[in-house]
């Protein structure tokens, strides 16, 4: 598979939720599906989507029902289950941290669009999520939905025991934040640089009540064997391993190799073999999430170049320049969803 041939796919588990909603709702399913790529026999469970039609689909349901909830209802019907195998790991896990670490390290089987990730400070316990999918830069339910899956997946794994201390989510406000702010029970930031459950840190040693070392290992490992016969190759571990990496801000050759346990020759001649580079990845990654931040929410030039790892806000516009043949001041005003200014 070369990087030309890539597809962007989502398990469309989620989506069997969607018909019956939408039923509720009184908006017919057809009109939701028409021309996203998506017909109403491909909502069925272990179908993989186009993961921008996906996001695509989520969007015109709200539109079309306008319900701006849309995205919380429908996370709101999920389950471990909807997880596939990955959830069988997540539900026998020792802890809930190592619980969200499995599910980092196994999401790339459910979707090759964006990735989840963690990481711990001092202060806080996070877990988020990240679009990488060129084609899904400026969806707003999305966001949405894998906030409220966060939050519901907390109390199933938990039994209620751990709650999130705040939500961001890169969305631009709408106009009632009631609905996610009632079912997270903390307060949600939105027009943020990154879609995140942030938890209290003494979460991450929460012991789970189903916890079976002897089942979770079995599930893990038989994940594992799928693994290699993957048939996403090296550039989506690579896309995928960067969307985190951003977060963390090692972004580099050797970092994203140690994170794939590859010595860095052996992913640069893997990546050369399916027609492609590590910085031309990097560089695809990077205008991706900075199309993203531009279009959604109102962080200044100097908040996104930070956030993508850049020396400074004019490193980011000459980049930015190069890959686009505008400035991010620019292809904001044509795109932008949110007020350029200082987030909420």
């Amino acid at each position: 598979m070369t990087a030309s041939h890539f597809r962007y796919l989502q398990r469309g588990t989620a989506l069997t939720h969607l018909p019956p909603l939408l039923a509720e709702l009184g908006t017919p399913l057809d009109a939701v599906l028409d021309g996203a790529g998506i017909a109403a026999a491909d909502l069925v469970p272990d179908r993989f989507l186009p993961y921008a039609a996906v996001l695509t689909v989520l969007d015109r349901a709200a539109a079309l029902s306008g319900r701006e909830d849309l995205g919380i209802l429908l996370g709101r019907r999920q389950s471990l289950t909807s997880l596939g195998p990955a959830g069988e790991v997540m539900r026998h896990a020792s802890t809930l941290g190592e619980a969200l670490n499995d599910y980092a390290l196994l999401q790339i089987w459910n979707c090759t669009g964006a990735a989840v990730y963690t990481y711990r400070t001092r202060e806080e316990f996070a877990c988020g999520y990240g679009i990488y999918d060129p084609a899904g830069v400026g969806a707003i339910q999305i966001h949405d939905t894998v906030l409220a899956i966060g939050c519901l997946l907390l109390s199933i794994l938990t039994e209620q025991r751990v709650e999130p201390v705040e939500l961001w989510s890169m969305r631009p406000a709408p106009a009632d934040p009631a609905p996610l702010r009632t079912l997270a029970r903390c307060p949600v930031r939105y027009g943020q640089d990154q879609t995140c459950i942030f938890l209290p840190p003494s979460a991450a040693a929460v012991p789970l009540p189903d916890r079976d070392r002897g089942r979770h290992d079995a599930a893990l490992a038989q994940i594992a064997r799928r693994a290699a016969s993957a048939p996403w190759g090296k550039v989506a571990m690579v896309r995928h391993a960067l969307r985190s990496a951003f977060i963390s801000g090692r972004t580099g050759m050797d970092d994203v190799a140690a994170h794939l346990h590859l010595h860095p020759r052996s992913l640069r001649r893997a990546l050369t073999r399916e027609g492609t580079s590590f910085t031309a990845l990097r560089d695809e990654v990077r205008f991706t999430i900075a199309r993203e931040l531009l279009s959604l929410t109102p962080l200044l030039m100097r908040d996104i170049a930070l956030a993508l790892d850049f020396a400074d806000t004019s490193a980011f516009t000459h980049a930015f320049r190069r890959w686009s043949g505008m400035s991010p001041t620019d292809w904001r005003c044509g795109h932008g969803k949110a007020a350029p200014g200082a987030a909420d």
